[in-house]
């Protein structure tokens, strides 16, 4: 099974480009198993109450597929950086700095191309 950190923008962007998200992370990973820390799961909260039924981000499925990791306070994106570091798992962002960050650590980034596909991006 494929562990894949999420960050909040990069959940969004996936399911705003209505991917499948079992066979697009599958090529990637292969069955896909989510890694969710608290304050991303926080944030998500908050996105999802901006939102109407129609434009649901999934939570409760995200959840449901995740191990959920409590994490000691800071900035949510070092803490993402931390976690993918420890654990060497790829990311799912669409965050250009936060992606900068982890080519600059070593952390493999999965990104959404287009809305239309997901991409690895292997650190150097």
């Amino acid at each position: 099974m494929g562990d894949v950190l999420i960050d909040a923008c990069g959940w969004v962007a996936l399911i705003d480009a209505g991917l499948n998200i079992d066979s697009a992370l599958s090529s990637i990973v292969g069955p896909p198993h989510f890694i969710l820390l608290t304050s991303v799961l926080e944030e998500l909260n908050l996105i999802q109450e901006k939102r109407n039924l129609r434009n649901t981000i999934m939570l409760e499925l995200l959840i449901q597929r995740s191990t959920i990791v409590d994490e000691d306070s800071g900035h949510t994106d070092d803490l993402l950086l931390e976690h993918a570091t420890k654990n060497d798992i790829p990311l799912l962002t669409v965050d250009a700095n936060l992606k900068r960050r982890c080519f600059e650590s070593s952390v493999d980034v999965i990104e959404v191309m287009n809305q239309k596909k997901l991409r690895l991006i292997s650190s150097l």
